[in-house]
């Protein structure tokens, strides 16, 4: 099954996470803030519960998934709350149309972590392209003291295991963390939190994540 027929049928089954927008989102305000954002770009932002959330806080929002399904329902909830927000549907790793506007910030929720090494590395450098300089970028991911996933199914790469329909899960250390940021950013917060999820068999559970904070070099 290939990625978008995947989430597409995830999302045919409507607001699968609920409308409150995630704590990594809530806890990226003061540091967009601080940093006088005014644009913030969300990929891979599903029916745009989080996106809907920096809108509403006053933030000019663009936002893209690849899943044609959730970007349909994120355009019908942005138009009945009347909240404006650039939805379209778009891929991580082939989106061109952005180039040459970068944006003040970024946020990412629990989206690196579904792709293998190359592919993750890929994504970073394509989202670091389109933040403009001293921009902020915030993201969660999956850590790997999250004690009811990690070391669950196939690990195909190192802290890599494949659990649901041949979908990969990195599971992140601190360590790995400052590697692949310190290139082009400054941390400026790296911690710990848990996030209550359904999962893709419909089970509910509290997933270790990182919330990370950073700005661009």
């Amino acid at each position: 099954m290939n990625p978008q027929t995947y989430w597409n049928q995830r999302y045919e089954q409507g607001r699968v996470w609920g409308d409150e927008p995630c704590p990594s989102a809530t806890d990226a305000l003061p540091f967009f803030q601080r940093a006088g954002v005014k644009s913030v770009l969300v990929p891979g932002c599903g029916y745009g519960r989080n996106a809907m959330y920096f809108a509403q806080q006053g933030f000019t929002v663009t936002a893209f998934d690849l899943s044609d399904v959730s970007i349909d329902h994120a355009k019908k909830w942005a138009a009945r709350e009347g909240v404006d927000i650039r939805f379209f549907q778009g891929d991580l790793f082939y989106e061109y149309r952005l180039k040459g506007h970068p944006f003040d910030a970024v946020y990412l929720s629990n989206v690196i972590h579904l792709f293998l090494k190359d592919q993750r590395a890929q994504l970073l450098q394509n989202l670091t392209s389109l933040l403009r300089q001293t921009g902020i970028f915030i993201f969660s991911c999956i850590s790997t003291s999250d004690p009811n996933n990690y070391g669950i199914g196939q690990e195909v790469e190192p802290n890599t295991f494949i659990k649901h329909e041949s979908k990969p899960l990195h599971f992140y250390t601190e360590r790995e963390l400052h590697e692949i940021l310190e290139p082009n950013y400054h941390i400026l917060e790296q911690r710990l939190h848990t996030q209550t999820e359904t999962d893709p068999a419909g089970n509910v559970e509290s997933l270790q994540l990182w919330f990370v904070a950073t700005e661009k070099r």
